[in-house]
């Protein structure tokens, strides 16, 4: 350590000493990572791997259904809670601001603890949560019950995603990462026309309620059936935050926390707030019909997770399926927002094509994870989600504002929602034409990649 740092403050080296210690890092995880996926503890069986990958994946498709539901029953809240669009915003967004703030609590929590007691424990609160938003009464103590459910979700993602860095082969984390995200996506599929049918025959308030239960049930499940992977010790002379200092030194690593920050905010603001008022404010459909757009956009942003880590593999490359999407979904936003009046089929199918370009999120985890190393892992890849995150969650905020200042000056629904989508079109075009500057992996020559 004491010579990695005097080898940094070197006049004319620090580039040279960043590579080469991102290459150490680099082949020293791999090898780490090979002998854990190799060579695991008896209690690792294949049949214990598959309980604790379906225990987890249940728990990750609550977290998404909880960041998709509201666009579903956005008209009941705004009339039972009394909001606008600028409140309905900030209510999604308090699930992504709590999240992303629990991410460093998160990751010194699974370097310290594992992911069986920070995953089991912390998902209290999204139950806690969950049911204090089926029995709030105002806009102020739904804000609170999402930011509970938004930390109660926050490990889910990064506590899985540290098991299997922990215990795969680097080769098989972006595929893994990928089909384990898909299998979240789940919940946005539930949180479409299977919601708005339980809401029709129930309530808003009693459905949230079931939902709490299974919150509750998949909690314990969590806790029961994890297990926590070895840890590697960190090297002498580290410190929690010093090995985060470290990856932030290395210039392409920075690229990637450009592209982390807008990754998922556009596509999932869409999905959680927005396409159902799209829909039915431009289109005028009904809430059934408003459920089926949105769970035609769920099952595409499904598909993507599924597809997006096998290309990668297939591909050996990361950086172009990551690259590739965003360029894609950006363009497709930009169409949707050129072409304000496109028949309802065409819009359903940009609508559609935007969420099949544009879940790539666990393929970028894989590619900021190649520039870490083992010890680090776990504050690593939350503090990339904690840069997604919380820039989704700025992205439903100040979509929020943005749609009530414009309704509030006169525009019609149709020139809102073009405005929005161009708006989510260029910031994703302008954060992956900065990441395509990143190294597909370290030690290789930073230069745009050809999409």
């Amino acid at each position: 350590m004491a010579m990695r740092r005097k080898a940094c403050r070197s006049p004319g080296r620090s580039s040279v000493a960043s590579s080469t210690w991102a290459v150490r890092r680099w082949r020293t995880t791999s090898r780490f990572s090979n002998v854990s996926a190799k060579g695991m503890p008896a209690s690792f069986s294949l049949g214990r791997r598959s309980a604790i990958f379906f225990v987890a994946a249940c728990g990750y498709l609550l977290s998404q259904f909880y960041r998709s539901f509201l666009t579903v029953i956005a008209d009941d809240l705004m009339r039972d809670l009394t909001m606008g669009p600028k409140e309905f915003g900030a209510l999604g967004s308090a699930w992504f601001f709590a999240f992303s703030l629990s991410q460093f609590a998160v990751g010194m929590a699974l370097d310290k603890y594992g992911p069986r007691r920070t995953i089991g424990g912390m998902m209290l609160f999204a139950v806690a949560g969950a049911f204090l938003f089926a029995t709030a009464t105002t806009h102020s103590l739904a804000v609170v019950a999402m930011a509970l459910i938004g930390v109660g979700c926050a490990p889910i993602l990064m506590g899985t995603l540290y098991f299997f860095a922990k215990t795969e082969a680097p080769a098989r984390f972006a595929a893994l990462g990928s089909v384990f995200l898909a299998c979240g996506l789940i919940g946005g599929l539930i949180a479409a026309t299977p919601l708005a049918i339980l809401v029709d025959a129930v309530g808003w308030r009693s459905a949230i309620r079931i939902v709490a239960i299974v919150t509750t049930i998949v909690a314990i499940a969590n806790f029961i059936t994890f297990r926590d992977p070895p840890n590697e010790a960190p090297p002498a002379g580290g410190s929690l935050f010093g090995d985060i200092l470290d990856l932030l030194r290395v210039p392409s690593f920075w690229p990637i926390l450009v592209m982390s920050f807008a990754i998922s905010g556009p596509v999932f603001t869409e999905r959680s707030l927005w396409v159902g008022p799209f829909f039915g404010q431009v289109y005028g459909l009904d809430l059934i019909a408003k459920g089926n757009a949105v769970l035609a956009l769920a099952i595409a942003m499904t598909f993507s997770a599924i597809l997006a880590g096998p290309l990668a593999g297939k591909l050996d490359n990361t950086k172009t399926v990551v690259l590739g999407g965003n360029l894609l979904c950006g363009i497709t936003f930009v169409l949707l927002g050129l072409w304000p009046q496109a028949p309802l089929p065409v819009a359903l199918l940009l609508m559609v094509l935007v969420g099949l370009f544009g879940v790539t999120y666990a393929v970028l985890i894989a590619h900021g994870r190649l520039f870490m190393p083992g010890h680090v892992i776990g504050r690593g890849i939350t503090f990339i989600n904690f840069v997604s995150i919380g820039g989704t969650g700025m992205t439903q905020l100040g979509s929020g504002i943005a749609v009530e200042k414009m309704i509030a000056a006169g525009l019609t629904p149709t020139q809102t929602y073009a405005n929005l989508h161009l708006a989510f079109g260029a910031l994703l075009i302008v954060a992956a034409l900065i990441y395509s500057l990143a190294k597909a992996k370290p030690g290789t020559k930073a230069k745009p990649d050809r999409v």
